[in-house]
């Protein structure tokens, strides 16, 4: 039920924007996002090494991101995400900030996102556990946190063992890797996703621009076919 699935392509020979290098991230939903609630939490690195064009690109993207849910959620982007579905933000660097709480709002969400500026270290740890904490577990909406972030772990305790209670409460985690000033390790996001890696794990090869070409949230077949989120694309 709700976003349960993810397709990720990450290559210099597909379709341009720009120029730029793409990373195309598919979400599915099963059957249908609108007919089943789905609670998202988008965890955005704001850690020093996130300054300057790429902090600006990972909120663009962002923002594309919650537009294609609004759209998805109620067939129409007027502002809200509708169906019972929500959407969260946060943020991180040395701590970890609940920029909004799990709302409808496009405008106070997409607020949230240019609101971020980009300082100190990355405390992964934090992020798990502010994201998970926006989730009510009497709710039935199914719940998915997706972190964007271009660092390693410079702040905090062992972010793995606070991601897999996450995932034990039935939470589904994406990780989208971006290679930026202080690397990042693979292995590491492939701990914290869900399972299988190769659908819950994307990562850059090098620091790219993020530009949404023309998204939507298209079915992959006429009889209600789970609608894959094909067009969002670093």
């Amino acid at each position: 039920m709700g976003l349960n699935n993810s397709n990720k392509i990450i290559s210099t020979d597909r379709i341009e924007c720009d120029g730029s290098l793409m990373v195309t991230l598919a979400l599915a939903a099963s059957p249908d996002i609108s007919s089943n609630p789905t609670d998202i939490v988008l965890v955005l690195d704001r850690s020093g090494s996130m300054a300057g064009s790429p902090l600006s690109n990972m909120k663009a993207g962002a923002k594309a991101f919650i537009d294609i849910i609004d759209e998805a959620t109620d067939g129409t982007q007027d502002g809200n995400i509708g169906s019972g579905s929500r959407i969260g933000i946060v943020s991180f660097a040395e701590t970890a900030v609940q920029d909004t709480q799990l709302i409808t709002s496009t405008a106070d969400l997409k607020a949230a996102v240019d609101s971020l500026t980009a300082g100190g270290s990355t405390n992964h740890a934090d992020a798990f556990e502010k994201a998970t904490a926006l989730f009510d577990p009497a709710s039935s909406n199914a719940k998915v946190i997706v972190m964007f972030t271009d660092g390693k772990t410079t702040a905090g305790p062992d972010p793995t063992p606070v991601a897999a209670a996450a995932r034990a409460s039935g939470v589904i985690i994406y990780c989208i890797g971006l290679v930026g000033a202080d690397g990042i390790d693979p292995n590491v996001l492939n701990e914290w996703a869900t399972d299988p890696d190769a659908s819950h794990v994307a990562i850059t090869r090098t620091t790219p621009s993020w530009k949404t070409c023309s998204p939507t949230w298209r079915p992959t077949s006429p009889n209600r076919a789970p609608p894959t989120l094909s067009s969002m694309r670093w």
